[in-house]
């Protein structure tokens, strides 16, 4: 990496990081006053409010990043172009694809810390913030109930009307069918909870259907290995967006193994994995913008470009994702189609430019 390799790079990451920072300090003052109500709920104290928002921190940085790393390019690049550095490292005899080669070092480096926060920090934090609140607020961890979750592995139904995000499950029913398809055991349990080896499920009753017969029997307390995988509980409980891309890929590839729907499973997946690839688009579709003007007076007009493409980026890939699910498209081509048009747009534009 040379000079000027270091020298674009630490102009377009010390922008964005100036940009987040703002960014960042103006959004978590609005949680942070948001926060202010709650104060005197349950146990919820003022200190609270601050441990809150800073648990919080990580999912808003993964959410205006993009948008960050678009404006600090913008204006960091912009403001070389001002000041004539640009000009001058052309006319020293570097062209405009090593210029953009420098910047996409830079992109590089910062999608791959913004998929670092997504993966590992995101999921704890948020299960951290979610704990907290609940439990403070209410005296009792959060509960998911959407009427009941059901969890099928081959021939086995499990129905479950609530999960807290401790992980203990609520009203917990399990069918096991024969290959006939006909009934051989149902299993009810008033709840389930995680001991670290396996599931103890508490107040069972079990009815087992044979050809002659059907023996009702009731159980304090068993042992129950096979329940369900305590990595796709963190899933039922979680919030699509802020799982981690192993996660949504173990779900989704459990969802296929037992022919169930699991596009919004991989679509989300995808989405995280193009993530990365959608900063480097946005920031090539950026840089015919910043070359286009050379007047130190345009910084105004650099940043509203970049809102616009930001904005615009933003909703399109929404838009897209959406039809996708409705009309059954490839999951992989829904997420990564507008960062696809978008470099292919750049392309056009830089080569253009030159």
């Amino acid at each position: 990496m040379n000079i000027l390799d270091r020298y674009i790079i630490k102009t377009v990451i010390y922008s964005t990081l100036l940009f987040l920072l703002i960014i960042l300090s103006l959004y978590g003052f609005i949680v942070l006053a948001d926060s202010f109500k709650y104060v005197g709920k349950g146990d919820f104290e003022l200190g609270d409010a601050f441990y809150y928002t800073l648990l919080t921190m990580p999912r808003r940085l993964y959410q205006l990043f993009p948008f960050s790393v678009l404006l600090g390019a913008m204006m960091g690049l912009g403001a070389l172009n001002s000041s004539n550095e640009l000009v001058a490292i052309r006319t020293a005899g570097v062209s405009i694809g090593k210029i953009i080669l420098s910047v996409m070092k830079a992109a590089f480096i910062l999608a791959i810390f913004t998929f670092m926060i997504g993966e590992y920090v995101l999921p704890i934090t948020e299960k951290m913030a979610n704990n907290h609140w609940s439990t403070k607020t209410s005296g009792t961890t959060s509960t998911v109930s959407n009427n009941a979750i059901w969890v099928r592995d081959k021939d086995t139904f499990t129905k479950i009307h609530s999960i807290t995000s401790d992980k203990t499950l609520g009203h917990v029913s399990i069918f096991t069918f024969a290959q006939d398809k006909t009934l051989k055991v149902s299993t009810y349990a008033d709840s389930a909870h995680y001991d670290g080896e396996d599931w103890i499920l508490k107040g069972i009753k079990q009815t087992f259907i044979t050809d002659n017969k059907v023996i009702s029997n009731q159980i304090d307390q068993a042992r129950w290995p096979t329940l369900l995988d305590l990595e796709l509980v963190d899933v039922i409980i979680s919030n699509l967006e802020y799982l981690s891309a192993y996660g949504l890929y173990r779900y989704a590839s459990y969802l296929d193994d037992n022919s169930l729907k699991s596009n919004q499973y991989w679509l989300t997946f995808w989405n995280k994995i193009v993530q990365p690839f959608s900063i480097a688009a946005m920031l090539l579709l950026a840089i015919p913008f910043v070359f286009s003007s050379s007047r130190a007076g345009n910084a105004g007009s650099r940043l509203m470009i970049g809102v616009f493409i930001g904005i615009v980026f933003t909703i399109a890939n929404k838009i897209t994702a959406q039809f996708g699910l409705v009309y059954d498209v490839s999951p992989l081509l829904s997420a990564s189609l507008i960062t696809l048009c978008s470099v292919l747009l750049a392309t056009l534009l830089i080569r253009r430019m030159t």
